[in-house]
């Protein structure tokens, strides 16, 4: 028993002495970030502001608002940039109209009985400094998302409460993301 546990101790310290514990770390390689594109010289704090000109107005403009201004936060880091939604706040104002949105089903899949809906969303966005001068401007962008839902009728998927957060969080980070690093 004794020489088992001292050729254990033996090996273990061979194995240190060899190098096993001593080896340099492994490099990390982490993707760098975009650079950002949009000259904010000047901009400290983005306003943001939501209307929703859509016909069906579900989608929730304050909602919206506060998950753009959050992807913003999220990046401050990088573009040196917070977002608020207060009135009052901001050296420029980032102002997005949701033009349309609409909701369409694709097929019921076997799993559960969940339908993929697709969800087409048009914005119009401007950041403008507080001068008047715009920084940026996007024209009747279209995004899509899809997602698996247990509704099958349109009415039903609108009023689904996950929908509202899920859908403002996705179109704000594509949105913002376009803004910063697409130009």
């Amino acid at each position: 028993m004794l020489e088992k546990k001292l050729v254990t101790l033996v090996c273990a310290a061979g194995i240190l002495a060899c190098g096993a514990c001593f080896l340099p770390p492994l490099p990390q390689h982490r993707p760098q970030p975009p650079q950002v594109q949009l000259d904010l010289q000047g901009v400290q704090s983005i306003r943001v502001e939501v209307t929703n000109n859509s016909e069906p107005h579900h989608l929730d403009p304050s909602e919206l608002a506060q998950a753009v201004a959050n992807s913003i936060n999220w990046r401050t880091g990088e573009t040196g940039v917070t977002a608020h939604v207060q009135k009052e706040a901001g050296d420029a104002v980032l102002a997005i109209a949701v033009l349309s949105e609409m909701a369409t089903p694709g097929p019921i899949l076997a799993n559960g009985g969940t339908v993929r809906w697709t969800f087409d969303v048009k914005t119009s966005a401007s950041l403008t400094k507080l001068n008047g001068q715009t920084i940026w401007h996007s024209s009747e962008a279209y995004s899509r998302f899809s997602r698996r839902f247990a509704a099958t009728d349109q009415a039903d998927v609108w009023k689904d409460p996950m929908l509202q957060s899920w859908l403002a969080t996705s179109l704000s980070q594509r949105l913002v993301y376009r803004m910063f690093y697409v130009f």
